[in-house]
């Protein structure tokens, strides 16, 4: 049986913890231990009623600090503003330890309770973290994994276990993921900055620490021009790339691609390398402010690949292919459709496959292969480079990031993370051009538009401008009703799911024209969506 985890706090709390009572061991005299022995018996018995009702006093005591308190008593939350060392996410102080589970219990502010007693999956691994690890292994198991790999996350989490066995350091990369996934879930839910602060910090501790192992590897020259190494620093890239951390995503990718370049290019490279490597290119996408082609360009073992295996481009599934015939049919039959380039048409296509294909996974058997996550790299690396292989009008432009904006909220759920914020900055900015002519003329995909940049810009600053925009677009339209509306968004790439609590309370508040200021976001289990309290 493994030894239980051994989890180091990195500054003693003040917290009363559950103390063991001197009643763990009856200590018997086996040669007076005889069956007719009452008291022996009466002792024993005691014993064990004693310890049976300490160990359930206990697990309540640990389910109890899952329950929820109402908001009211929460304390006011205080500013903390501090420079963390070589991190460029400098947004707190690491020397504030102050455990605060007793004030702001998390998993009740925006999302159902964790599994108590949920074990990691590397016993041995030390780790410095305000919060006990076991919380964003289990985080990363129900919510993270899902935003990682949202086609196949049973294999591709499989897969990656595996590989933390021949190095360990890269457990603390996922943790941080995890921690940051969190933290990023519970600012957009509006939770207190003091409970926001706890995972952000932990997202800190834990990146650090995977760049210090990065950093013993540079000191060996044997081990610095490998795959392993590679795909070590492709992992802090998706973590500092979450973040939107420009400047440390720029620094590690450049040094990955040198490393690439001297292990014999990415043709050599393992295919679950590869799927990281791709990851790394969206997510530089999705922070560039400015157009710039994808930092890493597409090889063709990594193509040819998703070409010859994956379902959703051979669209072989005949309830896909329904599906496929009217979703996005507006882009294809619309009076302005022939303002999209045919190059544009056929990727469009695509992109119905996979929103299909990502909506029918419930009524798939088997599980998907891991090809038809690399096919949704693939896809949106086409959608990345697609302004450089055709010139692309300013309607198309904005097609291309409405596209990549509804990918990242509803197949990769990266609701709330700060490399969300900059992709719809983007995608406002270039809306901002060009808003009164699509009003006028393109006022149904003005609407698709407006509505998936109000989803996705809950919690940021320009919410107000999507939501404004789109009641103006609504009324337009004269939508009075959700089915009115759906009957509009499924003309392009959305699909109405029967859980689909974000996307009708949106529409609610646009029929009062109303705000979402206040409203809460929590994570659901279904496509580990985010669902608006």
């Amino acid at each position: 049986m493994a030894s239980d985890p051994k989890f180091v706090k990195a500054v003693p709390t003040t917290k009363q913890r559950i103390k063991r009572v001197s009643g763990d061991f009856l200590w018997v005299n086996y040669q007076d231990d005889k069956s007719q022995n009452r008291e022996s018996v009466r002792s024993k018995q005691s014993f064990v009623r004693t310890r049976h009702h300490r160990l359930q006093r206990e697990k309540k005591s640990l389910q109890s600090k899952l329950i929820a308190t109402p908001a009211s008593k929460c304390r006011p939350s205080s500013s903390t503003t501090g420079v963390v060392g070589e991190s460029t996410c400098g947004r707190y102080d690491l020397s504030s330890n102050q455990d605060d589970d007793d004030h702001f219990p998390e998993q009740s502010v925006i999302m159902p309770p964790l599994q108590v007693g949920v074990l990691d999956g590397v016993p041995d691994l030390v780790i410095q973290t305000r919060q006990n690890p076991n919380v964003y292994f289990q985080h990363y198991h129900v919510y993270s994994a899902r935003s990682c790999f949202p086609l196949c996350p049973s294999e591709m989490t499989f897969w990656f276990w595996r590989k933390v066995l021949d190095y360990p350091p890269l457990m603390q990369i996922k943790l941080s993921i995890s921690a940051s996934h969190r933290a990023a879930i519970l600012r957009a839910s509006g939770a207190p900055a003091l409970v926001v602060q706890k995972p952000m910090q932990d997202t800190l501790r834990l990146r650090l620490g995977m760049i210090k192992a990065i950093q013993d590897i540079f000191r060996d020259e044997s081990k610095l021009y490998t795959e392993s190494t590679a795909f070590a620093i492709s992992h802090l890239i998706v973590s500092e790339g979450f973040d939107a951390n420009k400047e440390a995503v720029e620094a590690h990718m450049n040094g990955m691609i040198k490393i690439i370049a001297l292990t014999g290019g990415l043709n050599n490279l393992d295919g679950g390398t590869l799927s990281m490597i791709y990851s790394c290119v969206f997510l530089h996408g999705m922070i560039q402010e400015r157009l710039r082609p994808p930092a890493i360009p597409m090889c063709a073992k990594f193509e040819n690949r998703v070409l010859e295996q994956s379902t959703i481009i051979k669209a072989s599934n005949s309830t896909m292919k329904t599906k496929a015939s009217t979703l996005g049919a507006r882009f294809f039959n619309a009076p302005w459709s022939n303002q999209i380039q045919p190059r544009f048409k056929a990727l469009i296509s695509w992109y119905q496959q996979l929103v299909s294909y990502y909506e029918n996974l419930g009524t798939i058997s088997a599980e998907p292969m891991s090809v038809e996550n690399d096919c949704l790299l693939y896809l949106t690396h086409r959608l990345l480079s697609l302004p450089y292989e055709i010139s692309l009008t300013p309607f198309e432009e904005i097609v291309r990031l409405s596209i990549l904006v509804y990918s990242s909220i509803r197949v990769w759920s990266l609701y709330g993370m700060p490399c969300l914020e900059v992709l719809v900055g983007t995608l406002r900015k270039s809306l901002c051009k060009s808003y009164r002519t699509l009003q006028s003329t393109k006022s149904d995909v003005l609407f698709w538009i407006l509505f998936v940049g109000s989803l996705a810009s809950r919690g940021m600053e320009c919410h107000s401008w999507f939501l404004a925009h789109l009641v103006d677009v609504a009324d337009q339209l004269s939508l009075e009703g959700w089915g009115s509306a759906i009957s509009v968004l499924q003309g392009f790439l959305f699909v109405c799911r029967s859980a689909d609590e974000p996307a009708k309370e949106l529409w609610n508040f646009t029929l009062r024209g109303g705000s979402m200021t206040g409203l809460g976001v929590v994570t659901t289990p279904v496509h580990n969506d985010m669902v608006i309290r």
